[in-house]
């Protein structure tokens, strides 16, 4: 049975813990900084030894996860290499999606199997983490025996692969936190109109929600452009200057963010053929009219 260490208790750290124990895992420990996030975290997994010695919980393990702040996953490998915390030919994970297996490098130059391990999910809580992880794509890079150890972790999770190459991982994650992170954003632009609008904050989430939801069905089923609907897609300028003459009258700090989600709404048209070049520059004049 493999041993595995989890060192960083947030909410990645915790699911991967408790979903690996569940495959058949041994989760030999989980460190953090506190002694309380690490106790949070073992009685949540139901194994593993909870400290704040980052060495002595490594060194229980031949797979490592290191699942800390994006920032602190340099210094926390770089000091644990230094204090000899990997054993050798152990396999040390990271799980940002920014970051490549580089900066994992001191433990390499330890004698340790690096690579990142970075699942394509939103895991805003553990509860969340551990349904939505199960399923879900991980985006993989690093050494070779790393790799092998990640794809039998993926297996069991009954995930799917995405390889890339090292150099192309901030493009990979900034393409997820736009389809994600921004997705929460616009959703957040829509309800500053809404309530612009006199409608309750908390009413015009509970209405957009199933409009939202039929959006990501229709991406689901149809894909991009094809899902793609509204006044632009259509070519209604009048429509298009409606909003931008009321955005600009009742939220006029408003304008620019829907003029540029505007822009990439008219390529997504074009793309789609059911916009017309002529429209399309109408459009686009009466963006830069109003900003």
């Amino acid at each position: 049975m493999r041993r595995v260490s989890i060192i960083g208790a947030g909410v990645v750290g915790t699911a991967m813990g408790y979903l690996l124990k569940n495959a058949g895992y041994s989760v030999a420990g989980i460190a953090s900084k506190t002694l309380r996030s690490a106790k949070r975290a073992r009685d949540f997994i139901g194994a593993g030894e909870a400290s704040t010695d980052l060495k002595a919980i490594a060194k229980k393990a031949d797979i490592v996860f290191i699942t800390t702040s994006d920032d602190a996953i340099g210094k926390v490998c770089m000091r644990m290499a230094s204090e000899g915390a990997f054993n050798p030919e152990s396999i040390v994970f990271h799980t940002c999606g920014a970051l490549s297996s580089e900066i994992l490098s001191p433990a390499r130059d330890a004698g340790a199997y690096v690579a990142s391990f970075h699942p394509l999910q939103s895991l805003a809580s553990v509860n969340e983490a551990v349904k939505n992880l199960i399923g879900s794509y991980f985006c993989i890079e690093g050494d070779a025996v790393a790799l092998a150890t990640a794809r039998e972790i993926i297996a069991v999770l009954k995930g799917k692969e995405i390889e890339l190459k090292v150099d192309k991982k901030p493009l990979y994650h900034a393409g997820a936190s736009v389809a994600s992170n921004f997705l929460v954003a616009t959703v957040g632009f829509g309800l500053k109109l809404f309530e612009a609008a006199g409608i309750n904050r908390q009413v015009a989430l509970k209405a957009l929600l199933p409009l939202i939801k039929g959006t990501v069905k229709n991406i689901e089923n149809l894909g991009i452009p094809s899902a793609l609907t509204g006044p632009i897609s259509r070519g209604d300028t009048g429509v298009v200057e409606d909003h931008l003459r009321v955005i600009s009258k009742e939220r006029p700090e408003l304008l620019r963010p829907y003029a540029e989600l505007g822009r990439q709404t008219v390529n997504l048209a074009l793309e789609k053929g059911t916009l017309k070049r002529l429209e399309a520059e109408r459009i686009i004049s009466l963006f830069d009219k109003y900003i």
